[in-house]
């Protein structure tokens, strides 16, 4: 089967379209990935075994990308991405289009109505509220002096987005989702097939993710609280940091570490406001964007690891990659209590599960992962193991060749 993967984001990068390239490559399935190009990268190359075509919506002239970007706004079919896919459809026989995130499942869905192919949804995350949430990052001022800001928030409204997704779970062959809460959601919110939504995680491909990386230096005589991956008001970060503060002096040379950027240079701003306001500034240390390649030395470094997300529709839907990574490298980690990651983590005994956007509770997360070295350890080893026996690629990558079987 020739599947065409839709991507409209940068690749070689996303590290879920690539673990789902290689696990359908190796079932036998040839794999054409279009996405958007990037000054650096050739428009035709091959990336492990993978052949990638990149597209330049900017190749085109302005009046032209205007009409196209109204097209989408009124259809949610975007013509130039339809183009792109047909391109290739011509070039070679498409048996299966597999799109990842909602913004062009519609337009998979018109080629695949015009083709008579089949088409997977791949929906990793609940993308009405996580625009939701994005949109928080964003002031008032900010909105109404950009013109571009303003026509999405008019144009393209949370609810307009929710009859969307509710559209496209119902019309599509197969739909992917990250997690049992998530396939829920497609099922009993949006009246998708049972039968039709598969749960391909966020876990870890070990083949491709060094969790004997040697620890990052300068922090070898501290006790390292560590995030990874971009940050926003959604991620619970700022009850971590309140906590933090309340119990510097229990956990001796304690240090934040942030290995990530903000999701905009607004909130960055504001989240360091709010670090130097409770006083831990000095105990805090950014990176900045990091290469995934060099992700896992840092976790080494760590001792304790976070995923504190607030509650909200968006979160109580996904589970990142970022969990399942921790548990590979064998770190404690501490957690909120939204549904998926208080399941995972309650049920392998990987690390703590602290009640969401909850300062104390963090706080006193953060003492008894400190303060009781042999527990943590043991928690971290739980991690390890659940990974190893069950939160892993291998797994996953099985459902999603179950899914293509279903196609044929």
């Amino acid at each position: 089967m020739h599947v065409c993967m839709v991507l409209r984001k940068e690749f070689p990068r996303d590290i879920r379209v690539a673990k789902e390239a290689r696990a359908l490559q190796a079932a036998g399935h040839e794999v054409t990935l279009i996405c958007r190009t990037s000054a650096e990268k050739p428009a035709r190359e091959t990336v492990d075994g993978i052949d990638v075509w990149r597209f330049s919506e900017h190749d085109q002239s302005p009046l032209r990308r205007q009409r196209q970007t109204l097209q989408y706004l009124v259809t949610f079919v975007h013509p130039f991405w339809k183009r792109a896919i047909e391109t290739v459809h011509e070039s070679k026989s498409i048996d299966a289009i597999h799109v990842h995130d909602l913004p062009l499942v519609g337009t998979g869905l018109a080629v695949g109505d015009d083709r008579s192919v089949p088409v997977v949804a791949d929906l990793h995350e609940n993308y009405p509220e996580a625009i939701r949430q994005w949109r928080r990052m964003h002031s008032v001022e900010d909105v109404v002096t950009n013109v571009g800001l303003l026509t999405k928030y008019a144009a393209l409204s949370i609810r307009r987005w929710k009859r969307l997704e509710r559209n496209c779970v119902q019309r599509a062959d197969g739909v992917l989702a990250v997690c049992e809460e998530a396939k829920a959601h497609y099922v009993t919110d949006c009246g998708a097939d049972t039968d039709s939504v598969a749960i391909v995680g966020n876990t870890v491909d070990r083949t491709h993710f060094d969790t004997d990386a040697k620890p990052v230096a300068g922090f070898e005589d501290e006790f390292v609280i560590s995030y990874v991956g971009k940050f926003a008001p959604h991620r619970g970060l700022e009850p971590v940091v309140e906590g933090f503060a309340a119990v510097r002096d229990r956990l001796p040379n304690s240090r934040m570490l942030i290995v990530g950027a903000p999701g905009s240079a607004e909130y960055g701003s504001r989240f360091d406001a709010f670090c130097e306001l409770h006083g831990v500034m000095d105990a805090m240390t950014f990176t900045g964007w990091v290469d995934f390649e060099a992700v896992p030395a840092y976790m080494a470094a760590s001792d304790v690891c976070l995923v504190p997300h607030a509650s909200t529709p968006h979160t109580n839907t996904t589970i990142p990659h970022k969990l399942f990574q921790y548990m590979a490298m064998g770190k404690p980690v501490l957690v909120s209590d939204v549904p998926p990651l208080e399941r995972v983590v309650g049920e392998t005994g990987a690390g703590v599960v602290a009640t969401a956007d909850d300062a104390d509770a963090m706080a006193a997360a953060l003492l008894e992962l400190g303060t009781d070295q042999e527990r943590a350890a043991q928690w971290g080893e739980n991690g390890r193991r659940a990974v190893a026996e069950r939160y892993n690629w291998m797994h996953d990558a099985k459902t999603l060749r179950e899914t293509y079987d279903s196609l044929s």
